[in-house]
């Protein structure tokens, strides 16, 4: 961790990833501002921020993390990881926090718990390591009482990620090799001579 993103973690680590909100009542900075009440609350904490996508509000988002982090020297920020430095930060970090697809799609992989904030994700097929909760103070603070709780880190030992466990596109190609491709095109298709043969 120290090799790849040039600081030491602590006794607890969370990863935050929080995107702008474009279809609920209330606004990106409100949400993420009742996050960062949250995260002042804890101690003993390193906190590894990544920017936002380049949704509207996002400046005001990626303004509120340098601020932060300019403030408080437990906090970092990353414009981005890539996937490999996000894949092993993961590994190392106690959970994710914030509304990115990642955290009900790859994290689970990992025995890790995701606090959920908001519906951006609604919809979404969930592990049970998933702690979804309302974009507000109160709400995301008893969160993340829940995933460093001994009942829900227990708990992770079990869970079972509903996106697969990888191997997806070796087992697509096993399947299109055996299947019969015969009449599979109802249309018929003629090839047409090229504007140089017509001449």
């Amino acid at each position: 961790m120290e090799f790849f993103l040039k600081f030491k973690l602590g006794l607890k680590n969370l990863l935050i990833t929080f995107h702008p909100v474009t279809l609920e009542n209330t606004s990106s900075e409100l949400q993420f501002k009742e996050l960062l009440k949250a995260l002042l609350e804890l101690k003993d904490t390193k906190l590894i921020f990544t920017l936002p996508n380049a949704d509207t509000d996002s400046n005001i988002i990626i303004e509120l993390i340098k601020e932060f982090t300019s403030d408080h020297s437990n906090a970092y920020f990353f414009k981005s990881l890539g996937q490999l430095r996000y894949l092993s930060c993961i590994n190392h970090i106690d959970g994710v926090v914030g509304n990115s697809s990642s955290g009900l799609i790859e994290v689970p992989s990992f025995k890790k718990g995701t606090i959920n904030i908001g519906d951006r994700q609604r919809g979404r097929l969930q592990a049970n390591s998933i702690i979804n909760c309302k974009p507000n103070h109160k709400s995301i603070s008893s969160a993340i009482d829940k995933l460093y709780s001994d009942h829900f880190q227990s708990s992770l030992k079990e869970v079972v990620n509903p996106y697969g466990v990888g191997g997806a596109s070796e087992k697509v190609v096993e399947v299109i090799k055996k299947y019969p491709l015969e009449n599979i095109v109802k249309k018929t298709f003629y090839n047409l001579p090229s504007f140089k043969e017509s001449k």
